[in-house]
């Protein structure tokens, strides 16, 4: 089973995102921010990291930088978008720091999952437990 970390300031949003995700078979945690969510990454590293790019306490394109640097092979979606004042630089940021996808919010449930299986395709092919 793949593990995922997902990180969003928004508890309805990210609960929700949770959901969806724990009902197609992944074992999901949660963070509310970028400081909280690096400090459970380490305690318990999971295959991919789903971030929000503007939260308080550390942004999600700091998150996406460290996370690329220390931990290379995780997996990485950045998202964005509602108040956030030109999502699509945020996000594009982001793929400069090293995320695999980046999702505009709003977006549907489907190109989610999408985004998740691609980006778990890709990175996790090695893990011994992978079905691809």
């Amino acid at each position: 089973m793949y593990s995922i970390l997902l990180v969003d300031d928004d508890r309805l949003f990210r609960e929700t995102l949770a959901d969806a995700l724990s009902e197609r078979g992944y074992a999901v945690s949660q963070a509310e921010d970028g400081e909280q969510g690096m400090k459970r990454f380490r305690a318990s590293p999971t295959d991919l990291v789903i971030t929000d790019i503007v939260m308080p306490n550390k942004d999600g394109t700091s998150s996406v930088a460290e996370l690329r640097r220390d931990f290379p092979k995780v997996g990485i979606i950045a998202m964005s978008g509602g108040l956030a004042r030109n999502p699509s630089l945020y996000l594009k940021i982001a793929r400069v720091f090293g995320a695999n996808r980046t999702l505009l919010k709003p977006f549907t449930p489907a190109a989610l999952l999408q985004a998740v299986e691609e980006v778990l395709a890709d990175c996790c092919k090695d893990k011994p437990d992978s079905p691809v």
